[in-house]
Protein backbone atom coordinates (compact mmCIF):
# COMPACT_ATOMS: atom_id res chain seq x y z
CA UNK A 1 0.00 0.00 0.00
CA UNK A 2 1.21 3.81 -0.65
CA UNK A 3 1.06 5.91 2.01
CA UNK A 4 2.14 9.66 2.21
CA UNK A 5 5.24 10.34 4.47
CA UNK A 6 3.85 13.49 5.91
CA UNK A 7 0.29 12.47 7.02
CA UNK A 8 -0.11 8.65 6.40
CA UNK A 9 -2.98 8.86 3.78
CA UNK A 10 -3.68 5.96 1.56
CA UNK A 11 -3.27 6.67 -1.91
CA UNK A 12 -4.16 4.49 -4.49
CA UNK A 13 -4.26 4.93 -8.60
CA UNK A 14 -1.22 5.51 -10.85
CA UNK A 15 1.58 3.61 -11.14
CA UNK A 16 3.77 6.39 -11.89
CA UNK A 17 4.12 9.80 -9.61
CA UNK A 18 4.44 12.90 -11.59
CA UNK A 19 7.25 15.03 -10.00
CA UNK A 20 5.07 17.85 -8.81
CA UNK A 21 2.26 15.41 -7.50
CA UNK A 22 0.87 16.26 -3.99
CA UNK A 23 -0.84 14.55 -1.43
CA UNK A 24 -4.65 15.19 -1.67
CA UNK A 25 -5.24 15.35 1.72
CA UNK A 26 -1.50 17.31 3.28
CA UNK A 27 -0.52 19.00 -0.18
CA UNK A 28 2.94 17.50 0.55
CA UNK A 29 5.28 16.18 -2.14
CA UNK A 30 4.81 12.81 -3.16
CA UNK A 31 7.13 12.37 -5.68
CA UNK A 32 10.42 13.21 -2.99
CA UNK A 33 12.70 11.16 -1.52
CA UNK A 34 10.68 10.01 1.68
CA UNK A 35 8.10 8.17 0.02
CA UNK A 36 10.93 6.49 -2.36
CA UNK A 37 11.83 2.89 -1.70
CA UNK A 38 15.55 3.67 -2.31
CA UNK A 39 15.40 6.23 0.66
CA UNK A 40 17.78 5.31 3.79
CA UNK A 41 18.76 7.88 6.00
CA UNK A 42 22.12 6.36 6.99
CA UNK A 43 23.32 5.62 3.47
CA UNK A 44 25.80 8.16 1.57
CA UNK A 45 23.22 10.49 0.18
CA UNK A 46 20.20 9.18 1.89
CA UNK A 47 19.66 6.98 -0.92
CA UNK A 48 20.59 3.31 -1.36
CA UNK A 49 21.41 4.26 -5.18
CA UNK A 50 25.08 4.78 -5.86
CA UNK A 51 24.17 6.82 -9.15
CA UNK A 52 21.79 9.57 -8.17
CA UNK A 53 22.75 13.01 -6.77
CA UNK A 54 22.67 14.43 -3.67
CA UNK A 55 19.22 16.02 -2.71
CA UNK A 56 19.75 19.10 -0.14
CA UNK A 57 15.68 18.87 1.01
CA UNK A 58 14.16 14.87 1.20
CA UNK A 59 10.98 16.35 1.80
CA UNK A 60 10.54 18.38 -1.30
CA UNK A 61 10.29 17.33 -4.73
CA UNK A 62 12.83 16.10 -7.05
CA UNK A 63 13.72 15.57 -10.66
CA UNK A 64 15.38 12.28 -9.53
CA UNK A 65 14.44 9.26 -12.25
CA UNK A 66 15.33 6.04 -10.09
CA UNK A 67 12.07 6.61 -7.85
CA UNK A 68 9.65 4.25 -7.40
CA UNK A 69 7.37 4.84 -4.44
CA UNK A 70 7.60 2.62 -1.19
CA UNK A 71 5.54 -0.20 -0.71
CA UNK A 72 4.29 -0.09 2.69
CA UNK A 73 2.94 -3.26 4.93
CA UNK A 74 -0.66 -2.83 6.52
CA UNK A 75 -0.08 -3.84 10.62
CA UNK A 76 -2.21 -6.62 12.13
CA UNK A 77 -3.21 -6.46 15.45
CA UNK A 78 -1.04 -8.37 17.28
CA UNK A 79 -1.93 -11.83 19.26
CA UNK A 80 -2.39 -10.48 22.36
CA UNK A 81 -0.67 -12.05 25.56
CA UNK A 82 -1.03 -14.32 28.06
CA UNK A 83 -2.62 -12.44 31.40
CA UNK A 84 -2.72 -13.84 34.74
CA UNK A 85 -6.44 -14.60 34.19
CA UNK A 86 -4.89 -17.38 31.66
CA UNK A 87 -3.52 -18.83 34.24
CA UNK A 88 -3.96 -22.12 35.30
CA UNK A 89 -2.97 -23.91 38.57
CA UNK A 90 -0.21 -25.89 37.00
CA UNK A 91 1.09 -22.34 35.05
CA UNK A 92 1.97 -20.90 38.25
CA UNK A 93 4.10 -17.66 37.87
CA UNK A 94 7.83 -17.69 37.57
CA UNK A 95 9.70 -16.39 40.04
CA UNK A 96 13.99 -16.65 40.37
CA UNK A 97 14.57 -14.53 42.97
CA UNK A 98 14.38 -17.44 45.46
CA UNK A 99 12.08 -15.40 47.96
CA UNK A 100 14.16 -12.37 48.02
CA UNK A 101 13.26 -8.56 46.89
CA UNK A 102 14.11 -7.08 44.04
CA UNK A 103 15.30 -4.38 46.75
CA UNK A 104 17.23 -6.75 48.96
CA UNK A 105 19.01 -8.01 45.49
CA UNK A 106 20.17 -4.22 45.01
CA UNK A 107 21.35 -3.95 48.66
CA UNK A 108 23.52 -7.16 48.53
CA UNK A 109 25.44 -5.65 45.56
CA UNK A 110 27.28 -3.24 47.12
CA UNK A 111 27.97 -5.16 50.47
CA UNK A 112 31.65 -5.18 51.45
Amino acid sequence: MRVCFHCGAELSGRQRVPFKELCPKCDAFLHCCKNCRLYAPGAHNSCLSTTTESVTDVERANYCEEFEFRETEVERPKESRRNHSDRTKSDPPSNNSGGRSAREKFENLFKD
